[in-house]
């Protein structure tokens, strides 16, 4: 038979007996955090603080059941390290230096682009972080995982777009779709489930039944992402993500993108189009032959500039400062 709720001062105890007896929360996932849009409301502290005094007092027991409980909430420890860490990352073919000493952090729950003209080294950095290059020296760390070491594992958090998908040419559309999916572990009930929402809005439910080798590369890009997609990972990384895309694609694509932050997962992208990174992006990082010129928001690197400094101006102006220090 439960207990029967007490009077007055004797009801903190009897809240946090009860409390004591309940079934535990199941445990979060490692990889668990709230997004970086999550802000308690200004008085939330002020009011927690008057129910407890209240729940003290005996004055109200559902406020002590409501004190204690939000407060075990907020003592949660929260997973507040970085997602993507690269650590003085290297790469070396020979004499030349493709990747020079790069350290870069992607927070989670945002959008980063990795920017930089052709040959900057954007690519080899993301097939590192892949774990398809071994760095020369340096370190790629996702979610606390040496992308090396811990591929396996990392693959789990990753969904991976390159710039020029390639697929078996003979398998139609929807067998590839499949074979990822199953790869995953997934059921077909579940793998159709995942997919016909992104099949759908990208578009590409018509050219399912085609062989891959018909496929153009904006279709390509199209069947990439669903892949990368299908099982909802924390982490995309896209490389070159607009490149052969239509504009409703783009479009798409850009909503997607917004979406999994809002939900908040993490999107690290590669691109040339400045334009694209100004609109989306919380942060870029400027890489120009293979070394990083600089990262952070928009704001931070006007720095020095006009206040009204597009990213186009600040690109060119840190580029060009790189090239003098080169000098």
């Amino acid at each position: 038979m439960h207990d029967q709720m007490p009077e007055a001062s004797p009801r903190l105890e009897w809240a946090s007996r009860r409390l004591s007896v309940a079934t535990p929360p199941a445990k979060r996932p490692a990889i668990f955090s709230r997004p970086p849009s999550f802000r308690a409301a200004p008085d939330f502290g002020r009011r927690l603080t008057i129910l407890a005094k209240r729940g003290k007092r005996g004055e109200d027991g559902a406020a002590v059941l409501l004190a204690l409980s939000v407060t075990c909430i907020l003592s949660e420890p929260m997973n507040v390290s970085p997602l993507v860490e690269i650590e003085s990352l290297t790469k070396v073919y020979g004499d030349f230096t493709a990747v020079a000493n790069l350290t870069i952090q992607v927070s989670r729950g945002e959008i980063l682009a990795l920017l930089g003209p052709n040959g900057a080294g954007k690519t080899t950095t993301i097939r590192m972080l892949m774990g398809i290059l071994q760095p020369s020296t340096g370190t790629a760390r996702i979610n606390g995982l040496d992308c090396s070491r811990e591929r396996v594992e990392v693959m789990r958090l990753i969904g991976y777009l390159p710039d020029e998908p390639v697929f078996y040419d003979y398998l139609r559309g929807s067998e590839i779709i499949r074979f990822i999916g199953e790869m995953r572990g997934f059921t077909r009930e579940d793998i159709q489930r995942r997919a016909t929402p992104l099949v759908e809005r990208l578009e590409l439910g018509d050219a399912l039944e085609e062989f891959a080798v018909n496929y153009s590369k904006g279709m390509k890009k199209k069947l990439a992402l669903i892949c990368a997609m299908l099982h909802d990972p924390v982490l995309l990384i896209l490389d070159e993500p607009t490149n052969g895309l239509d504009p409703y694609a783009t479009r798409t694509l850009h909503a997607l993108m917004r979406e999994r932050v809002a939900e908040g997962k993490t999107v690290f992208f590669s691109t040339h189009l400045l334009d694209q990174a100004e609109k989306l992006c919380d942060r870029v990082a400027i890489v120009y032959q293979g070394r990083l010129a600089a990262a952070g928001t928009l704001g931070e690197l006007r720095e020095g500039l006009e206040p009204q400094s597009t990213l186009e101006e600040v690109f060119f102006s840190l580029t060009k400062a790189a090239d003098k220090s080169e000098a």
